[in-house]
């Protein structure tokens, strides 16, 4: 058995004026990794429709990167080792608390055994690791990008009308006809279209 068959967990990430976000939750599958080495993570990825895109060890407290979103594809993590927490949905460009005095952003810890998957334009950036945390990343497949190239990179520093702009072009990357764990059983494609 290469997974766990778990219902996911939804964040919703609403926009702000510089991160596109989107309409799509955040899902997350707890535990769903059973066997926790590269191989192991790519046995179980749809891989017909998700390409790897990368496996990075991020050293413990390291601030992996900067916020970031990706415009033309969504993007699935696969967790080996550690845990990361990950801020989500907030630019640079955007105040730390709303006008009601609530935190800009979703956080949320990922750890080893779970797999998640952010929609295109949700803007995301790990803050925090321990235990050496340890990921492989895959995008999904679709028309506007290529397996030589699944991924491209923004990060959301653009004007409100740049941003509304691709808001619009994040929100029409078609939602994957499969799951990347549970491929046509899955939740993503279902999920999606009702949000």
């Amino acid at each position: 058995m290469l997974i766990n068959k778990v219902p996911p967990e939804t964040l919703t990430v609403p926009p702000t004026i510089h991160s596109p976000n989107s309409t799509r939750p955040v899902l997350v599958y707890r535990d769903a990794l059973v066997d926790k080495t590269p191989q192991g993570a790519s046995n179980a990825i749809e891989q017909s429709e998700w390409v790897y895109g990368g496996h990075w060890k991020i050293a413990e407290n390291a601030l992996a990167a900067v916020p970031h979103y990706h415009s033309i594809t969504h993007e699935a993590y696969t967790v080996l080792h550690g845990t990361g927490t990950y801020r989500l949905g907030k630019s640079p460009l955007d105040p730390d608390v709303d006008g009601n005095g609530e935190e800009v952003g979703v956080v949320f810890t990922a750890r080893a055994g779970d797999v998640f998957v952010f929609p295109a334009g949700v803007t995301h950036c790990v803050t925090k690791t321990s235990d050496n945390y340890e990921i492989i990343g895959w995008y999904s497949l679709n028309d506007r990008n290529s397996r030589e190239q699944p991924w491209d990179y923004e990060e959301a520093l653009d004007s409100q009308e740049e941003t509304d702009k691709k808001r619009i072009i994040c929100e029409s990357v078609p939602t994957p006809v499969l799951d990347p764990i549970y491929g046509k059983e899955g939740h993503l494609p279902t999920v999606w279209k009702r949000g």
